[in-house]
């Protein structure tokens, strides 16, 4: 059995796969794949965990492909007994899932969200009011400080790049990386 984690789930929390034309017991395997966009708590991860192992029992000990069948719902009820502390075990999830990118529909408001900034506004109109959508942007985020070799390359790039015309600006960057390193390890050393 393995499990791993799955960039491309982002609806599905998780999934059990099997192969359900193996004859004997002993050549049964399970692989379990955890959604990393919908997963992104550690509660959502072991309750989606659970969910799927009872998938994978119910292929191990019972041989069957029972979806979420009386034999699921049986170990699910077995987990929640093992473990009444856990929240009961669902069918299917409710979890809100959070998108980098949100669009609005400029005239009712209805709502998209997004992974990616794929939504091609100039294609795609609301299908309420066929009204054009306008990527909303998060004005709570606190911007990332630039680490120090960014900030060096930001000091630094005009200067080197007027010292050497002719150069590309892989080798701008090349030159920049080596003084950089050098420069951090006289400092690091004296």
């Amino acid at each position: 059995m393995s499990i791993t984690w799955n960039k491309r789930l982002i609806k599905t929390a998780g999934f059990c796969a099997y192969n359900k034309r193996v004859a004997t017991p002993s050549d049964r395997n399970v692989r379990i794949e955890l959604s990393v966009k919908v997963c992104d708590t550690a509660e959502r991860v072991r309750d989606t965990l659970i969910h799927e192992l009872c998938h994978a029992a119910v292929w191990f000990l019972n041989g069957v492909n029972d979806g979420h069948g009386s034999l699921w719902k049986y170990w699910a009820h077995a987990a929640c007994r093992a473990h009444p502390e856990l929240p009961p075990i669902k069918r299917c999830h409710k979890y809100k899932i959070t998108h980098k990118f949100t669009y609005k529909c400029t005239k009712c408001g209805y709502e998209i969200g997004r992974h990616s900034k794929s939504l091609d506004t100039k294609a795609k109109v609301c299908g309420y009011c066929r009204s054009p959508f306008v990527l909303v942007t998060r004005g709570t985020a606190t911007p990332r400080t630039p680490n120090k070799f960014a900030l060096f390359v930001k000091d630094n790039y005009g200067s080197v790049k007027r010292d050497n015309k002719a150069v590309t600006h892989q080798d701008v960057m090349r030159i920049l990386s080596s003084d950089f390193a050098r420069q951090n390890s006289i400092s690091s050393s004296g």
